[in-house]
C-alpha cells in the first residue's frame, strides 16, 4: 500500500489557485466562505443589508490582498481578520450617524412550530440576547461571537483575535459571566 508524500490541504490548494488568477478560484473561495463571513457581520452590524454589504466588501478585500497573503495562518483565519476589520470600519461609520434601524438580526427567523404567545415569548428573548451581546465590550463581543455563534474551536477564535488561547478564554468567561449578570438582573426585575 503506498501513502502520498503529503496530505492533501484544500486551503493550501485555494490560495495557490486565487494566486495563480486560476479561472473559478474567486467563486470557490466565496462559496466557501459567504455564510461563516456573512454571520459574523450579522452578529456584528444591526442592518442586514448594511452586513450584506460588508460581507461583500471582505471578499473585495481578500480579492484584492490574496497575493500578499504569506500562509503563516490558515486561509479561513485571514478571511476571518479581514472580515473583522471591515466590521470595524462599519462600526466606526456607523458612530458618526444617528441610528435608525433597530437591531433585530434574525428574531423575525424563529421557528413557528410553536403558539404564538411562545413564539413572542422567545422573539423577545433572541432579541434581549442580540442586544446583550452587542452591549459587550469589543473584545469580549468578538470572542463570543466566533466560538458561539461562528461555532469556531478556541484555538481558531485565537488565531482570529491574534491572541493566545488563554487570552481568548478568558475574553468568552468574562463575556459570559456579563452575559449571565444582566440575564439575572433582567429576570430579578421582571420578577418584581
Amino acid at each position: 500500500m503506498s501513502y502520498p508524500d503529503s496530505v492533501v490541504d484544500p486551503e493550501a490548494d485555494l490560495v495557490a489557485e486565487l494566486k495563480a488568477e486560476k479561472p473559478g478560484a474567486l467563486e470557490k473561495l466565496f462559496h466557501t466562505y459567504w455564510r461563516p463571513v456573512m454571520a459574523l457581520a450579522l452578529s456584528h452590524l444591526p442592518d442586514s443589508a448594511e452586513a450584506e454589504d460588508c460581507a461583500i466588501e471582505t471578499f473585495t478585500d481578500i480579492a484584492r490582498g490574496i497575493k500578499n497573503f504569506r500562509g503563516e495562518a490558515k486561509l479561513s483565519t485571514y478571511i476571518y481578520r479581514i472580515a473583522l476589520n471591515r466590521i470595524r470600519k462599519h462600526q466606526r461609520a456607523n458612530a458618526r450617524r444617528i441610528q435608525t434601524v433597530p437591531l433585530n438580526n434574525g428574531a423575525e427567523n424563529i421557528a413557528t412550530t410553536r403558539t404564538l404567545e411562545q413564539e413572542q415569548e422567545l422573539k423577545g428573548e433572541v432579541v434581549w440576547l442580540l442586544k446583550a451581546v452587542n452591549s459587550l465590550p469589543r473584545l469580549q463581543r468578538e470572542a463570543i461571537i466566533l466560538r458561539h455563534i461562528i461555532d469556531l474551536p478556541l484555538v481558531r477564535v485565537a488565531e482570529v483575535l491574534g491572541v493566545g488561547t488563554g487570552v481568548a478564554a478568558m475574553r468568552i468567561n468574562r463575556g459570559l459571566k456579563r452575559l449571565r449578570r444582566m440575564r439575572d438582573r433582567r429576570r430579578k426585575k421582571e420578577a418584581r
